[in-house]
């Protein structure tokens, strides 16, 4: 008999230090009320989040944004986008390039969002790179910003990928690293240049994503902002789980499958922090894991009572 598949819950995010004991000090630390605020909303159930919801719906459009990679993942944020549409939102995925450059991508959904008939407040939900474009726009487009009622970020990186940078660069192999990892980073490079991806991966490695970040960190966003981080066990997903190789790199040291933990921590930024959440997750859902329901708690916070006021901080 198949083994039951448990439903997710968000409780237990500090047990990453049992299975993970060699995980450095989150720097800064994440204020624990954002957590709590997303636990508590997750136990009252999804009606109440949607009910806080449906009241912004007919003013609200919600544009999502995937990740590096996205669009080759079927489904990615496809469940998330439909619910809030079934709540009244003008809900839609933007048409950014999986593989291409942060510049290139911004620019696609700048234009996007002008050339659409949106409604008077735009929020922004977007998954890991997706979420930094996010960011990026709204720091170039003071018009777009001016709308903009919130944005989530999910497992967006403040660090660079030290699984691309291990494809890309050949970085991070010790002289124990066994051939078969040199052999199939080495299709994986492959593969990457195939789908015209590789410029884009090279923008995640630290040859380039510090200054990226740079360009946006610390600014005084005059909406609230915030990002869920997770650290996960399982692989969940063939082209967005690297739990060997990242557990080969740094041992012992939380991640969630394409991220270590400490690099998805924003100083300044408010945090969600989750256990047992897969990268790929909140764009693909399953193992029990509700990617629709995650999204509109997310966004119910942030476009809740406390959005604006002096509650709304990190």
């Amino acid at each position: 008999m198949a083994k039951a598949i448990r439903s997710w819950s968000p409780e237990g995010f500090e047990r990453y230090r049992e299975c993970y004991p060699r995980t450095p000090a989150l720097d800064p630390r994440p204020h624990p009320d954002w957590t709590a605020r997303f636990i508590e909303a997750w136990r009252r159930g999804i009606s109440f989040v949607e009910h806080s919801l449906r009241r912004q719906a007919a003013t609200t459009t919600v544009i999502l944004v995937r990740g590096y990679l996205g669009s080759y993942m079927p489904g990615n944020l496809v469940a998330p986008c439909t619910a809030l549409r079934a709540l009244g939102f003008d809900a839609w995925i933007a048409d950014n390039s999986p593989g291409g450059l942060v510049s290139g991508n911004v620019a696609v959904i700048t234009r996007q969002i002008r050339s659409r008939q949106t409604r008077e407040r735009l929020t922004f939900c977007g998954h890991s790179r997706g979420g930094f474009e996010c960011l990026s726009l709204l720091a170039q487009e003071a018009s777009i910003a001016a709308r903009c009622a919130g944005v989530v970020l999910s497992q967006t990186p403040h660090g660079p990928s030290p699984v691309l940078e291990s494809i890309l660069e050949g970085r991070h192999r010790e002289p124990s690293v066994k051939l078969r990892r040199r052999v199939v980073d080495s299709l994986e490079r492959a593969a990457l240049n195939l789908l015209r991806a590789r410029a884009g991966g090279r923008e995640l490695t630290s040859v380039a994503w510090p200054s990226l970040v740079a360009g946006v960190d610390g600014l005084d966003w005059p909406f609230p902002i915030l990002q869920t981080a997770s650290w996960s066990e399982r692989p969940t997903a063939w082209l967005d789980s690297f739990h060997e190789r990242l557990g080969e790199i740094r041992p012992g040291r939380a991640h969630d499958g394409q991220f270590y933990l400490e690099d998805l921590i924003w100083p300044g930024l408010p945090h969600v922090l989750l256990p047992q959440v897969d990268h790929a997750q909140p764009a693909l859902g399953g193992y029990g894991f509700d990617s629709a329901r995650y999204w509109m708690t997310a966004l119910s916070l942030v476009l809740g009572r406390d959005a604006g006021s002096q509650a709304w901080s990190a």
